[in-house]
């Protein structure tokens, strides 16, 4: 029993490691893993010929939009002979690094595998993974540490390494733990099913146990969101934390054939035990002496992200404020359950003829059709709305919601807007599948004619495989891009292409949409509803009375041959349809390429204003 409490004892005390024994470690495990995958590539030159996966007269492609000095150096360092020496290179300073050499030899080295990384990496496009990138930035720090004699550089340098390794597991945890396939335990389970990473007599095992699988996947979120507090009570906490990451990453090893991994991410291990241990210890040797940790550069940080954060969320709260004033013109209706509505009237209105709605897609906001609305309100009178959670429209329900719920707000608002006079409802994407409902709900009497631009379908998850990878994609996303607006992230939100090509005057109000956390909310709460409804698809459309005009998108109907059948069934369970192809229109820019919208435009038009004069 003494031994025993001595041993708990020393495990859960704040390590004492030396500057030079941890920089020495972090540099030996990170070599390690250069070593073992230069060796790898040098056994693997098949991959590189003409034909392999790393073909750079393939690859090259890629970097066409680089610059001339750039292609010329890839070109260069992709040769085959210069790639080979290069590898041999990396052996050889990767082996030096495991030595006892000398302070020089070490910075020679480690700049030496720096460097290898930074200039090959381009030629392995295809092979590259997590262990490459966490190599590359330890042995950097590693490589600057040696740079000179002064031990403030070099903790600095050490800070560096162990903040990235507690970043990587916070983040990575809080990633997995947006969405519910970890905390279910369904993750492990199919990772372990798959042919590139799974292990079948594991599979079968965590399929015969499911409360293992997510007894596991729990343990490994825990472990994964709760790492920082390798920084609590004065460090005791940091040596468990570190064995649970290295016990990960060997059983990663062993299950998923991640051997590199494991002394990728365990280079980074000595410099977590260094800067969460003892500040100040004892030199070894007869001089003695103490050497003091310096700590400037966490603070230094602490400061940063400080700024970074408030200037996060006062942008969040700029955006917010830009999505909630709107464009200034809008109305408001509350439909019957609740949900607040906001809409906008436009166009000409010579008081006879049908009043043109636009239904909005999936993630979208009226501003999508502002290319089609400026065309057709010339000619007839708009209306384009938001539904309950975009924009200024506010969800009221915080239950179970369902789509048919989208469907009864349209109708109330209908009712609203055009009570007595005929309607003509257009809708893209999934707005297409809530307009055809609403036009089911209403009858012929009250929709005059319907306009689907590409529209989703019910059956397409269960026809369409590039659907339902879509869908999976999708469904991953969702959580983690609703996350990562709502902790202020929304700077880092890349500007779609879609929302390039809008016209000026309301970019800036879809862009601030799109970045907005209720938004992303809303959409992620319309997908979870209307993937329920597809996948209990049994076949059939609802009936409606109404002349239909199909739009679909050209690029999508030639990638999916299902995509283009499930447009000519919604034609073909119409009383009058016409299908219209546009050219060059993808299903996320048919509304918002400047050509794309025209043709949408005036095939809306043509068909409304025909379907006015033959007086059906």
């Amino acid at each position: 029993m003494p031994r025993i409490r001595s041993a708990l004892r020393a495990f859960f005390s704040p390590a004492a490691p030396g500057r030079e024994k941890t920089l020495r470690s972090t540099e030996r495990l990170s070599a390690a893993t250069h070593l073992v995958a230069s060796l790898e590539y040098l056994a693997t030159e098949r991959h590189r010929r003409p034909g392999g996966l790393n073909d750079w007269s393939v690859v090259r492609d890629s970097y066409a939009a680089r610059s001339k000095p750039t292609r010329a150096v890839l070109d260069a360092v992709s040769r085959p002979a210069v790639t080979r020496a290069l590898h041999v290179v990396a052996v050889g300073a990767a082996v030096s690094l495991l030595a006892p050499t000398s302070r020089r030899t070490r910075l020679a080295a480690n700049a030496a595998l720096s460097g290898i990384d930074l200039v090959l990496h381009p030629r392995h496009h295809f092979g590259t993974d997590g262990a490459d990138q966490v190599s590359w930035l330890v042995q950097t720090s590693a490589a600057l540490a040696r740079t000179g004699r002064d031990p403030r550089l070099a903790d600095a340098c050490l800070w560096f390494v162990a903040l990235q390794s507690v970043l990587n597991y916070a983040a990575s945890g809080y990633v997995k733990l947006a969405g519910p396939l970890w905390r279910d335990g369904e993750a492990l389970h199919g990772i372990m099913r798959t042919v590139t990473y799974g292990d079948e007599r594991t599979w079968r095992l965590l399929r015969r146990h499911p409360r293992v699988s997510r007894a596991l996947g729990l343990l490994t979120l825990v472990m994964e969101c709760t790492y920082p507090a390798v920084f609590l009570f004065g460090g005791r906490l940091a040596k468990p934390y570190v064995a649970a990451a290295d016990v990960f990453h060997l059983a990663n090893a062993r299950l998923m054939a991640l051997g590199r991994f494991l002394t990728a991410f365990g280079a980074m291990h000595p410099a977590v035990l260094y800067v969460t241990g003892v500040r100040e210890k004892p030199l070894p040797g007869p001089g003695g002496g103490t050497e003091r940790r310096d700590d400037l550069f966490p603070a230094l940080c602490a400061g940063t992200a400080a700024v970074a954060g408030l200037t996060l969320a006062v942008s969040k709260q700029r955006r917010r404020a830009v999505v909630r004033t709107g464009r200034g013109d809008e109305e408001a209706f509350t439909a019957s359950s609740g949900n607040v509505l906001s809409f906008r009237r436009v166009g000409t209105d010579p008081g006879e003829g049908p009043l043109l709605v636009f239904e909005n897609g999936l993630g979208a906001t009226m501003e999508h059709w502002e290319r089609v609305v400026a065309r057709v309100a010339a000619r007839h009178p708009v209306v384009t709305y938001n539904r309950a959670g975009y924009g200024r429209s506010t969800y009221a329900d915080e239950s179970h919601y369902r789509l048919d719920e989208a469907v009864r707000d349209l109708a109330d608002l209908l009712g609203h807007v055009a009570p007595d006079r005929p309607v003509v409802l257009a809708g893209h994407s999934l707005g297409g599948h809530l307009a055809w409902h609403a036009a089911a709900r209403l009858g012929g009497g009250r929709i005059r004619a319907l306009c689907l631009v590409d529209s989703s379908h019910p059956g397409e998850l269960l026809a369409s495989e590039r659907q339902r990878t879509g869908e999976l994609a999708l469904a991953r996303e969702l959580p983690k891009a609703e996350l990562s607006l709502r902790i202020g992230l929304g700077l880092q939100r890349i500007a779609p292409e879609w929302a390039e090509l809008l016209p000026a005057h309301v970019r800036k109000l879809a862009l601030a949409g799109y970045r907005d956390p209720g938004q992303a909310a809303a959409m992620r709460r319309e997908w979870l509803a209307a993937r329920e409804d597809f996948y209990r698809y049994e076949g059939g459309l609802p009936e409606i009375g109404s002349p239909v005009l199909v739009l679909s998108a050209q690029h999508a109907v030639h990638k999916d041959a299902e995509h283009a059948r499930l447009q000519e069934e919604f034609a073909a369970s119409a009383p009058r349809a016409t299908h219209t192809v546009v050219e060059d229109a993808t299903h996320e820019d048919i509304l918002a390429h400047p050509a794309c919208a025209e043709r949408v435009a005036t095939e809306l038009l043509t068909f409304v204003e025909g379907v006015a004069s033959d007086g059906r």
